[in-house]
């Protein structure tokens, strides 16, 4: 198991500068020698971590650029892509799905690209994984509108959904 995940903060001292450190994560793996790593930040919003115990790794969102990490092989690591946005570790746990701005994104747990499948222009959301199946939402903008999909979780496919189709979700933004 992965543990002490830490995200930590570089003091700012002196002139300031253009130049950023990086997202500065601390990892502590099983052995219990931290080490730091500056991880290059990418396109997007997102920051965060997930662990992924059952593959020894964790994932890093550092400002949309993602990253495989095994805390106790500081040398071992895989870019995944610039434009992240969140993860899930898909039942059983031996696939993690990555979304981004445009894709949902398969991966093993040694890190390796399984498949990558774009479903929208503006953003990713994975609601539910059962199944077999991942139901989530893609955003197309313009309009403003959310649209439902559905993938196989094995391959990225079109799923088909039973029933008719979910309309999709209307974003007004005018007050």
């Amino acid at each position: 198991t992965v543990t002490g995940v830490q995200t930590c903060a570089l003091p700012i001292s002196g002139r300031s500068t253009p130049w950023s450190e990086g997202c500065v994560v601390r990892f502590t793996p099983k052995s219990g020698h931290a080490w730091i790593g500056n991880l290059q930040t990418g396109y997007g919003y997102a920051t965060t971590i997930v662990e992924w115990p059952e593959a020894d790794a964790v994932i890093v969102i550092a400002k949309g650029a993602v990253y495989f990490v095994r805390p106790d092989q500081p040398d071992e690591w895989e870019f995944i892509d610039l434009l992240g946005i969140d993860c899930v570790i898909a039942p059983p746990r031996d696939m993690a799905l990555i979304t981004t701005y445009t894709d949902v994104v398969a991966i093993t747990s040694d890190g390796s690209e399984l498949w990558r499948r774009s479903v929208a222009v503006d953003g990713v959301v994975i609601n539910d994984i059962r199944n077999g199946l991942i139901h989530g939402s893609a955003g197309i903008d313009p309009p403003d509108e959310w649209h439902p999909f559905v993938l196989q979780l094995a391959s990225g496919g079109d799923a088909e959904q039973s029933g008719e189709p979910e309309p999709p979700i209307m974003c007004n933004l005018k007050s």
